[in-house]
């Protein structure tokens, strides 16, 4: 039996980040071959967001969070006690900042350490020093990386050089018991957490474009996060308020997305969107701003939708107002949007993962 760890901040979080985490240990956990737990450094809430199988244990570090910086080297004993005492054999660092504690707290065990990258490594060379450093001392040291994207494997193999074991595996896509063949209303949707990184001052913009133009349609926000309190106050001014939907944290967004006509994404980067794969296999066309990963590996321009240069907002909203007006181009995209999914799919998702974790562990 492999014993394997998903190390994480917080998985009681209701991010895409935690979503596909829960549902890959799920279905590890459903292998007698593997024993699956959950590490976390905090769980501030009692209920994660989504449900983690029975036989999948949860266990926390500490109950106060405790932001990157020398506040972390108190935990490194604490990983190292949890990993011993477990006997875990491969512990899997859902963001690559966790890199810091765990390669450290391996020293002299058997235990190998998986970083795997949920945005892609350009980003990560600009998002602060810390992040750069620990990149390049830490990531560097792990036994492997997981990737979302080929490209994105490709710029890890660049930017190591000589490191082994790097490998792109997709997030899986799925909308099981969705019922599609339903009418849809006239909705714009985005499902994301309400944050700068996700593109909300470019989302607004365009909001301002295209709603006043559309009376009939809405857009609906699924997501919570620091940035409602901004939106809210903007479609106040806008006098949006009966069109610019803030529908909060939503535990089913598919059910949201069945209903929806087209789905827009503005973030400012990505690693491989779920939202997107999400909203593909709901039947629903995408457009979306072209940064560098994730978008173009699930938007077939001009096919299943359209990928819009970063960050015309001018060119989005022109895109978007066209789709709107014609509904034989959504009904064409949407049934684009469903086909060639395969490679999303969560057998073949989970098909690699275990084929990887195999060759680590062996």
């Amino acid at each position: 039996m492999i014993k394997v760890c998903f190390f994480s901040g917080d998985i009681t979080r209701g991010g895409g980040t935690e979503r596909v985490s829960i549902t890959i240990a799920n279905e590890l956990a459903k292998d007698p071959a593997y024993q699956v737990c959950f590490l976390s450094l905090v769980e501030q809430k009692e209920r994660p967001a989504y449900e983690i199988a029975t036989n999948i244990s949860r266990h926390a570090l500490g109950k106060r969070w405790l932001s990157p910086g020398p506040a972390y080297l108190s935990l490194i004993p604490k990983v190292r006690r949890f990993l011993k005492e477990q006997q875990i054999d491969l512990i899997i660092d859902i963001d690559i900042v966790l890199d810091v504690l765990s390669v450290p707290a391996t020293v002299g065990l058997k235990t190998k350490v998986l970083s795997w990258e949920h945005s892609n490594c350009t980003y990560e060379l600009t998002q602060g020093w810390y992040r750069r450093i620990i990149l390049n001392l830490f990531t560097k040291r792990t036994d492997g990386v997981v990737t979302l994207t080929p490209g994105d494997a490709i710029a890890f193999q660049k930017h190591f050089k000589n490191k082994k074991n790097i490998v792109s595996i997709f997030n899986p896509a799925s909308a099981a018991g969705v019922p599609l063949d339903k009418p849809r209303e006239n909705w714009l949707i985005t499902a994301a957490r309400l944050v700068p990184e996700k593109g909300f001052d470019y989302l607004m913009l365009v909001a301002k474009e295209v709603l006043p133009k559309h009376p009939e349609w809405k857009w609906i926000l699924c997501g919570d996060g620091p940035m409602r309190e901004e939106l809210d106050a903007f479609s106040k001014k806008e006098k949006l308020q009966e069109q610019l939907v803030l529908a909060g944290y939503v535990p089913k967004v598919e059910e949201y997305l069945a209903k929806s006509k087209i789905f827009v994404l503005t973030s400012k980067a990505e690693g491989l969107p779920m939202c997107l794969l999400e909203a593909r296999a709901c039947g629903v066309p995408c457009v979306s701003f072209d940064v560098p990963t994730g978008p173009a590996d699930i938007i077939t321009e001009g096919v299943n939708g359209y990928l819009i240069q970063p960050f015309d907002v001018k060119a989005m909203a022109d895109k978007l107002s066209g789709l709107m007006e014609d509904p034989f181009l959504q009904a064409s995209m949407g049934e684009e949007a469903l086909k060639h999914l395969d490679q999303f799919y969560l057998p073949n998702i989970i098909g690699q993962w275990k084929h990887f974790l195999g060759e680590l562990i062996k």
